[in-house]
């Protein structure tokens, strides 16, 4: 770590409290090492949304607390000054073992699809199949301008991600592990189920939400103007509502609902069913989507 980041600095500051305050709750060491690396490793690729928008000493340290196995403590904010800094037990080692075992757990979900191929006659063949397939979804770091997930053109736009992933049938968010941030399950027009998570690994999966099949009936929009036309609306985790407005009928550009040159859509987050926040234009061509 030679480049001089914010999330640098913040782990530099920061490593010598987490794994302290760990160990203070009966971690052992090692242990308490890897569970603080394994938190930063998969915070960095947001670091700087989530500086911006959360407090991350409280959340960071709730998902240090989650990989340890400790109970969770809603609202604490990361220890501090209860270790001193010591140059020789730094992040970097950690943080690069932390990176070698997220590696080996993607690599054993890959491997389960192949699990059946135990007989050692046919383990050529399954190499074979195995190097057949086709390379994962392309992903780019790209934060999302909307306040939820949403698809076009054949990319799935996450919170802090963008994942290339044609033929979507349906899509829903996904909060099931009491993430902070949500994943996605989708429905493909071949039939198959996979599941995105928040950096975009994409994965079969056997299980999906009901909401999945389940059209969610919303309240009426009652910021619209006279030539909006709602096109569909998905619950938000945190109750209210998101809906998608489509305004390309509209003459005029002093109309409430600010315009998009690509079709005019915007998102409005209804947080109840009387208020309404501003809306945010979609920053897509083609068909929108919201589910």
């Amino acid at each position: 770590m030679t480049e001089r980041s914010d999330f640098t600095t913040y782990v530099d500051a920061r490593w010598p409290d987490l794994v302290g305050g760990l160990e203070d709750d009966g971690v052992p060491g090692d242990r308490a090492r890897l569970a603080v690396a394994e938190a930063l490793l998969a915070a960095r690729r947001s670091w700087q949304r989530r500086v911006r928008d959360e407090q991350v000493d409280v959340t960071l340290w709730a998902e240090v607390r989650e990989r340890a196995g400790l109970p969770a403590r809603p609202g604490e904010a990361a220890p501090h000054a209860v270790r001193p800094r010591d140059p020789r037990d730094g992040p970097e080692e950690w943080l690069e073992r932390a990176g070698e075992v997220r590696a080996a757990r993607r690599r054993r979900g890959v491997r389960r699809a192949v699990a059946g191929l135990a007989v050692v006659a046919l383990l050529a063949a399954g190499w074979a199949w195995w190097a057949a397939q086709p390379a994962p979804p392309a992903v780019r770091a790209e934060v999302n301008p909307l306040p939820v997930a949403w698809y076009a053109e054949g990319e799935l736009h996450l919170q802090d991600v963008v994942v290339e992933l044609p033929d979507v049938e349906v899509f829903v968010a996904d909060f099931a592990d009491g993430a902070s941030r949500a994943a996605v399950v989708a429905r493909l027009r071949s039939g198959d189920v996979v599941r995105v998570d928040p950096e975009g690994e994409v994965q079969p999966t056997d299980e999906s939400p009901a909401s999945l099949d389940t059209v969610p009936v919303a309240p009426p929009v009652r910021s619209l103007g006279l030539y909006d036309v709602w096109v569909e609306s998905v619950p938000l985790a945190g109750g209210g509502w998101a809906h998608l407005i489509d305004s390309a009928r509209r003459a005029g550009s002093e109309d409430t609902l600010r315009q998009s040159e690509t079709g005019r859509r915007a998102v409005v987050v209804c947080p109840t069913a009387w208020r309404c926040q501003a809306p945010v234009t979609v920053p897509a061509g083609g068909t929108v989507r919201l589910r």
